[in-house]
């Protein structure tokens, strides 16, 4: 019963940790996507001659997707997240990964995204290995 209920916890914060990653770049890539790139009125406006500030941020995203810089990043994030068995690094391939797949970007963010997501599975389940040998032994 114990072994369960702590692979359950381990499956569940790992989980969670996800999806809340998940759910935060979805809603901010998805803002951008319908709120500055898609939108025409602004493609006219940014063509002017006094374009706002905005307008450079607006191509910068345009750039990333074209140039496949999201699913590059979450790529190699989510190498350095098996290298450094990184948290860190795996939470930012998930969310890169998923900010990426919204603009555009599928393919590449989502093979970033699953890595990340994989590597935060493992992860936990060392930290949960490793505490439960500590507990046995103490």
């Amino acid at each position: 019963m114990g072994v369960e209920s702590g692979l359950m916890g381990h499956a569940t914060r790992a989980s969670v940790r996800i999806v809340a990653t998940v759910v935060v770049a979805y809603a901010i890539a998805t803002a951008i996507r319908f709120g500055l790139v898609e939108r025409d009125d602004l493609g006219s406006i940014c063509q002017s001659a006094a374009s706002p500030w905005w307008c450079d941020l607006r191509m910068l995203v345009i750039r990333g997707f074209l140039d496949d810089v999201y699913g590059r990043a979450s790529l190699v994030l989510a190498a350095l997240a098996i290298w450094r068995r990184s948290a860190v690094a795996a939470t930012l391939a998930v969310g890169i990964g998923t900010f990426g797949m919204v603009l555009y970007s599928f393919t590449w963010s989502g093979i970033g995204l699953l890595g990340g997501a994989l590597v935060l599975a493992r992860l936990q389940g060392q930290w949960q290995q490793h505490a439960q040998s500590e507990q046995h032994a103490g």
